[in-house]
């Protein structure tokens, strides 16, 4: 029960009540706790060369949000969906707004770091995997850090190794890492067979054959099976950015080893 004291009926213990509420500590008002924004600059392995020359090696991405969910939804494959992600998650490459002309000449590899950048920002560094344990006889649930359990290889020489030459049975054949431009249209033609999307990839990334210009399909199609599997091995050798490489980690029940396969399609659960 509350009892009321009148002031008029009685000052001064309402004097007194009032002096011990002035001499009370005053209540801490609580801070709200403030998460500080993730970090959403990306290094870019290989860097995005302007028109004018410029290097730039790094990039900002963004959070994926239901909007984005929305769109990435009606994507009719996994590798249209990372395309859908990494337009609308990509906000700059250095100080430029990104837009397609600029992903599409960026290197595959960059166009990866990009994606895993937007992944980070998006779910966190640490994401969760599904793998089937021989031990337990069963599916477990194993914790994948992005950042320790995926490693990047970065050009050394930013310019001048993003292109090489090899000496094929038909001669010199100059080369340039896969771009966006070649990623996009592999993309666009999984259902092709293994020997024709290597002809897309071999087309988008020959420079030159002997001497001469490659501007034609048929010109790649020449080319000795033995050449064509050199060209594909060394890009492969070469090619910067996230090394998808299976992990192997203890099963958090048993102990027993298990091997996690980590690329971006699983890494990606919408």
């Amino acid at each position: 029960m509350t009892t009321k004291v009148h002031a008029a009926a009685n000052p001064a213990l309402a004097n007194q009540i009032a002096q011990e509420a002035f001499n009370e500590a005053p209540v801490e008002a609580q801070q709200p706790t403030i998460v500080p924004p993730s970090d959403n600059t990306v290094q870019l392995p290989g860097g995005y060369v302007t028109p004018d020359g410029e290097l730039l090696r790094t990039a900002e991405v963004r959070e994926l949000t239901g909007r984005d969910e929305e769109a990435i939804s009606k994507a009719l494959n996994i590798g249209k969906a990372l395309l859908i992600i990494l337009e609308r998650g990509t906000v700059k490459v250095g100080d430029l707004k990104a837009d397609d002309k600029i992903l599409d000449h960026m290197l595959a590899a960059d166009r990866e770091s990009l994606l895993l950048g937007i992944l980070k920002a998006t779910f966190g560094k640490t994401t969760e995997m599904s793998i089937y344990c021989q031990g337990c006889q069963d599916f477990k649930t194993v914790n994948v850090d992005l950042d320790e359990d995926i490693k990047t290889k970065v050009l050394v020489d930013p310019i001048g190794d993003r292109f090489f030459t090899i000496q094929g049975k038909v001669g010199e054949i100059e080369v340039q890492l896969p771009t966006g431009i070649a990623q996009k249209e592999l993309i666009n033609n999984a259902d092709k067979t293994p020997a024709e999307m290597n002809t897309i990839l071999l087309e988008k990334t020959v420079l030159k054959i002997k001497g001469s210009p490659v501007f034609s399909k048929l010109q790649v199609q020449n080319l000795p099976v033995i050449d064509r599997k050199k060209i594909i091995e060394e890009i492969n050798k070469r090619v910067p950015g996230p090394q998808f490489d299976d992990v192997v980690m203890d099963c958090p029940d048993c102990g027993s080893e298990v091997t996690v396969s980590i690329n971006l399609g699983t890494l990606f659960q919408f």
